[in-house]
Parts: C-alpha cells; sequence; structure tokens
C-alpha cells in the first residue's frame, strides 16, 4: 500500500499503480483486500492512470473497493484544478456531477443494486456497499 488515510476514525489504504501498467487485473485487487482486511480497514481505494480488467471490477463490485481508473482520475484532477488550487476533499457534499455517490450514513462510494422484494421489487436503487452492517441507500 501506498497510503493510510485517516480520518473521523475511519481508515482507508490507498494503493497507486505505475504508469507504465495500463492494465490492473484482479490479483492486485485480491492483494489489496486481503491487506484492508488484514489491517481492519474500512475501505480500499486503488489508483491507475490506466484502466481495470473486467475481472477486477467484477471481483471489487458489492466491496469497500474503490477503483480510480485514468479517466475517473483525470476528471478529479480537473475537479480540483477548476477549485483554483483551493484544497478540496471529495464527500457527499462536495462532489461534482462526474463523481460517484456516496453513502449518506457512511460516506462510502454506493453501488447500483435492484430491490428484491417488497413494494419495489424489481426497481434499481443506490445501495451501501457494506450492507446489512449499513442500510444508506438513495434514489437513482
Amino acid at each position: 500500500m501506498d497510503l493510510v488515510l485517516r480520518k473521523a476514525g475511519r481508515v482507508s489504504l490507498v494503493q497507486c499503480k505505475q504508469w507504465k501498467v495500463f492494465s490492473v487485473g484482479a490479483p492486485v485487487i485480491r492483494e489489496m483486500f486481503g491487506i484492508m482486511t488484514a489491517e481492519r480497514a474500512d475501505e480500499a481505494i486503488i489508483v491507475t492512470s490506466g484502466r481495470f480488467t473486467s475481472e477486477a471490477e467484477s471481483f471489487a463490485k458489492g466491496k469497500s473497493i474503490r477503483l480510480v481508473d485514468g479517466p475517473h482520475l483525470l476528471k478529479l484532477v480537473k475537479q480540483v484544478q477548476d477549485c483554483g488550487h483551493e484544497s478540496s476533499t471529495l464527500s457527499p457534499t462536495t462532489a461534482g456531477p462526474d463523481t460517484p455517490p456516496f453513502c449518506p450514513v457512511c460516506g462510502k462510494v454506493m453501488v447500483l443494486r435492484t430491490a428484491r422484494r417488497g413494494q419495489n421489487a424489481g426497481n434499481q436503487f443506490l445501495g451501501c456497499p457494506d450492507y446489512p452492517g449499513c442500510k444508506g441507500a438513495r434514489q437513482v
């Protein structure tokens, strides 16, 4: 891991893949998930200037793992530059339209889900990746 971020009692582990690696595969994500579990971190963030393979994205889905690929990284950098070099934190209140939605309860990046039961069965919504531990949800 390259960075350990701590804020408000939460711990995020960050792994940055070198620019020469254009495609980051599932083994990197699995390794980081193991480290995250062993360190009892709240989330892992893996950043690359390239892309993630479909297997890597599949493994990360539903877990507290945030994948930041090259195009998303560029948007984040431009967003900070557009703030006039002010300090910027991506949070539920400062996130722009191109940033992922954050859980209103715990602040993790939400995932798209489909309701299985009840009056909303079949409808999609954004849910916290830590469900059932966190029940944060948003409408799509």
